[in-house]
């Protein structure tokens, strides 16, 4: 082979080769921002517990029958896309989560896409607050999320916030409350570590709470800060009790700090102050 031909072969060789990296290099950023753009961050560690954890208790008299466990209510996809990542906690799913009214048998009415054999979690709770969701219990959380430019609901504000609840991913019949104390500890042995291991997972940026102190206390264990009091009713009178919203911090293992506001619940959570009280919580947090 004459030396041009060895010139023209080895040039022929480079380009292939550079070529050849620059597709790949094309291929990788396609599909890492595919990647990316569809991130999903419920683990199938985490959903395999999930269902363990279903399983083990569905049989119980206690258990809403029919039901599937809600890990969390809201578009997982959308609080994905959120610049800022909202949380609200409650204790365990309503029973009123499968039927309409109180004097329906329960159904998957709220979760039209499940399917017992596919057992597709994501995929039926995903579109909750897009179907039927149980808005006089939410509106309680709602007007706080609004003040912080976000809301369960689609196209409302900027941001999409989730719920979750602590206890239990579980809907019981009775309620929690009403539930005996031995199976609220049974109930939350593991449904607690689930709530934990979500929330690791979802990693949010603030988390509103509003559930017993006593619960409360057990779970948050630094020191708080008082963020606000409210001392006028809706109608201007002085309250008995004044209403007192508390900052705390609650901290991932990857070291996130995780601001936690925290105002008791009565019969709904943040129950006994008025909307545009719940609106000046949500607007103090983003000072």
């Amino acid at each position: 082979m004459s030396s041009q031909s060895r010139i023209t072969t080895r040039c022929g060789s480079l380009i292939s080769t550079v070529l050849f990296n620059l597709t790949g290099l094309y291929f990788f950023k396609l599909n890492y921002q595919l990647i990316k753009k569809n991130i999903i961050m419920i683990s199938k560690e985490l959903l395999a517990k999930t269902f363990e954890y279903f399983d083990f208790f569905k049989e119980d008299n206690f258990v809403v029958a029919p039901s599937l466990p809600i890990l969390y209510f809201g578009d997982l996809a959308s609080y994905e896309k959120s610049d800022l990542k909202v949380i609200t906690v409650g204790k365990n799913p309503s029973d009123n989560e499968f039927r309409l009214k109180k004097n329906e048998p329960f159904s998957f009415v709220r979760f039209p896409n499940w399917d017992e054999n596919k057992r597709n979690l994501i995929e039926s709770l995903n579109p909750y607050f897009k179907e039927k969701p149980l808005k006089q219990w939410f509106s309680c959380f709602e007007p706080i999320l609004n003040g912080l430019s976000s809301s369960y609901y689609p196209g409302v504000k900027e941001n999409i916030a989730l719920h979750t609840d602590i206890c239990s991913p579980l809907a019981t019949y009775p309620t929690w409350s009403k539930l005996p104390k031995t199976k609220q500890k049974l109930l939350y042995k593991e449904g607690f570590q689930l709530w934990k291991e979500l929330i690791e997972e979802l990693q949010p940026d603030i988390m509103f709470v509003s559930i017993p102190r006593a619960l409360f206390n057990s779970v948050f264990t630094l020191n708080g800060k008082e963020l606000v009091v409210f001392n006028e009713k809706k109608d201007g009178t002085i309250r008995k009790n004044p209403y007192v919203v508390e900052s705390y911090e609650y901290i991932l293992r990857n070291n996130k700090q995780v601001k936690v506001v925290f105002g008791q619940a009565a019969n709904k959570p943040f129950d006994t102050i008025y909307s545009k009280q719940k609106i000046k919580i949500g607007e103090l947090c983003q000072k």
